[in-house]
């Protein structure tokens, strides 16, 4: 059944919508981040500080909002539908999609790769690297190594789905004393002041073993091993949101804090950003790319503040100014995951497709997120919205 439109949460969708676009707009713009454009397949020539500032601020925090809202949606449905509904759509919305488009976003990744060796005369940074490799002899070739691609979210986001609903039952099973859950949890239901302030400086220490192992800036985790760190980082995240449901007073004692945190975060960003070491990859034996960055336990700690405090920043502003209902907003979030799959093939097409020309990089740039965002948007419109795969992805009126 479709949603009913009094019990939708607006501002939760709008910022579903923005962060989408700002992932369109962070693999765009990598091409175009000097220095960190040499870690992306599709170097451009030129490169600009701002943008590469743009994009580190916002990897912060975006994929930790994604997570931080897939469990409190997850949480929400569960409530209203009961355990085998929502086990049932979790399934059909995440793992069937990633099933379905994992081998279509392989062949079209590859295709442009292919594309880009051919087209590419004087390839810079990573492409340089798949260049030379290209050039040796078959038999002393590394098999190159295949991961997720962007899709790991679907992949890590299954696996805390799964951890997280075991615990829940196994805690109601056999907690010792199950007392009103009403009762035990009142005191979480309404914060004190020095209970949120406790919160914020205390609750980023527990990802700072995560982050140390991650490194700084964090990759994404695209192997189909499961590493450990993303549940001690972004699946703490999505327990976060599954606990912020019914518990939004929380954001309330938050919001009294909102202006130090700005402040602080703004300082803090500042030491992070001049700390990143030099951006460069690698090419192992094994045919893994890996991204080289540092262990610093400043950038360990710089990097679990900030984004904490960066996602909670997202939160409050978005329950501020995007609590209303914006058509717009609306339709992007519900084309929002279509977006997702589909986006990264056209960026690194587009991306390829420029560095010759000679072209100012703003209007490569420009050109990069139109000729992404039009075509996903249209094809959402003509072949997936009305149709059945628009309900698997969504539903019939977007999907929580």
């Amino acid at each position: 059944m479709p949603e009913p439109e009094s019990q939708r949460i607006f501002y939760l969708d709008n910022l579903r919508a923005l962060a989408m676009l700002l992932g369109v707009y962070l693999h765009g713009a990598l091409a175009y981040a000097e220095p960190s454009r040499s870690v992306w397949l599709a170097t451009n020539p030129e490169g600009s500080v701002f943008v590469d500032v743009s994009i580190w601020f916002i990897h912060l925090f975006r994929m930790s909002l994604f997570f931080l809202l897939a469990g409190y949606f997850a949480q929400l449905v569960w409530e209203r539908k009961g355990l085998k509904k929502f086990l049932l759509g979790r399934f059909l919305r995440i793992v069937v999609p990633f099933l379905l488009f994992y081998p279509v976003v392989l062949i079209a990744i590859t295709i442009v790769i292919v594309f880009a060796m051919a087209y590419v005369t004087e390839p810079e940074g990573l492409m340089s690297l798949v260049a030379a490799e290209g050039k040796k002899p078959v038999e002393e070739r590394n098999s190159p190594q295949i991961g997720t691609m962007h899709l790991w979210f679907l992949y890590y986001l299954f696996m805390f789905l799964v951890v997280s609903v075991s615990g829940s039952l196994a805690w109601r099973r056999f907690r010792p004393h199950p007392s009103d859950p009403k009762i035990a949890l009142s005191w979480s239901e309404s914060p004190s002041g020095s209970w949120a302030m406790a919160s914020l400086l205390i609750a980023p220490l527990l990802l700072i073993p995560a982050t140390w192992e991650a490194g700084s800036p964090m990759p994404a985790t695209e192997s189909f091993i499961p590493e450990w760190w993303p549940f001690a980082f972004y699946g703490l995240f999505y327990l976060a949101g599954a606990w912020l449901f019914r518990r939004e007073r929380w954001l309330d004692a938050w919001q009294v804090h909102a202006w130090w945190i700005t402040i602080a975060s703004a300082v803090m960003f500042y030491f992070y950003y001049t700390s990143l070491p030099p951006m460069k990859v690698e090419l192992l034996e094994n045919g893994k790319v890996e991204l080289i960055g540092s262990q610093h336990l400043l950038s360990a700690v710089l990097t679990a503040y900030l984004s904490v405090w960066l996602t909670l920043l997202s939160i409050l502003a978005g329950r501020h100014l995007l609590s209303a209902r914006n058509s717009l907003l609306s339709f992007v979030s519900d084309s929002a995951y279509w977006v997702y799959l589909l986006h990264l093939p056209m960026v690194l097409f587009w991306q390829t497709f420029l560095i010759p020309l000679p072209w100012s990089m703003w209007i490569k740039l420009a050109v990069v997120l139109l000729g992404t965002t039009i075509p996903c948007l249209v094809t959402y419109v003509v072949f997936v919205r009305y149709t059945p795969l628009g309900w698997l992805l969504h539903g019939k009126r977007g999907f929580p």
